[in-house]
């Protein structure tokens, strides 16, 4: 049974990553896509994020402990903060881009990057639920669905500015590597050592809710009004608990 549980959760963790991908096709048939299009993509997948993380993630790490689940929260938050000011502190050079725009381009792809090993975190923690292939499939299928607006959002930052569609598409799938790399030890981890299961669970959701209101839901304001911004960030909670109850 474990070997089974190993291989679907590498698969998984593979196809999620891959999924990134698929946020770059849109400019396959389309130059431009508009800025109340982008907003409401962004604040979709933040809803999904959000209620993935109490709905699935906070939940599952109460029924071990409510205390590490929480201190798993507030680790996971600052991982997130502390991240990004590190990497706002620096000026970067990127492909051939100019200072500004190679500036967008990093940051968007490193933040995702980092963001991505909390969620590598999350589907390999969902693996020692108590249901664990219930549990992992919603996750992973959640991670994999947010992922493709993940990949939009790079193709948006770097194909304007000047950076081929197939590097696009490379740099979006890169930017979701940590998930089956991170994946694979938390299973091990969690299987080995029961504390860290909700105190993974915890990290994975205070990193993704910090991402949510940090990052996710102002950009999305820049992008549209708040009425968009809204009914789509509602949308995506509802889409995550749909798809919960779907695999319930």
């Amino acid at each position: 049974m474990t070997d089974n549980i190993l291989l679907l959760l590498i698969v998984y963790a593979v196809l999620s990553d891959l999924a990134t991908g698929l946020g770059v096709l849109p400019f396959i048939f389309i130059k431009n896509i508009s800025s109340k299009v982008f907003g409401f993509l962004a604040a979709l997948s933040g809803g999904m994020m959000l209620g993935a993380s109490f709905i699935v993630i906070v939940d599952e790490g109460f029924k071990s402990s409510v205390w590490l689940t929480l201190l798993g929260l507030i680790i996971g938050a600052y991982f997130v903060y502390y991240s990004s000011e590190k990497v706002e502190d620096h000026d970067i050079k990127f492909e051939n881009l100019s200072k500004r725009d190679a500036r967008i381009a990093f940051l968007t792809f490193l933040i995702l990057f980092v963001h991505s090993f909390p969620e590598g975190v999350a589907i390999g923690m969902a693996f020692n639920g108590s249901e664990p292939i219930k549990l992992g499939t919603i996750m992973s299928a959640a991670i994999a669905i947010h992922n493709i607006p993940e990949g939009l959002m790079i193709a948006l930052t770097m194909y304007p500015r000047g950076v081929g569609l197939f590097k696009c598409f490379i740099y979006a799938v890169l930017s979701s590597l940590p998930q089956p790399i991170a994946a694979v030890p938390s299973y091990f981890i969690g299987h080995i050592f029961w504390w860290t299961i909700p105190l993974g669970f915890g990290f994975a959701g205070g990193a993704m809710i910090y991402l949510t209101i940090s990052e996710i839901l102002p950009e999305s304001l820049e992008k549209t009004n708040k009425n968009i911004v809204s009914f789509s960030f509602i949308l995506g909670i509802v889409m995550i608990t749909f798809l919960t109850k779907l695999f319930g």
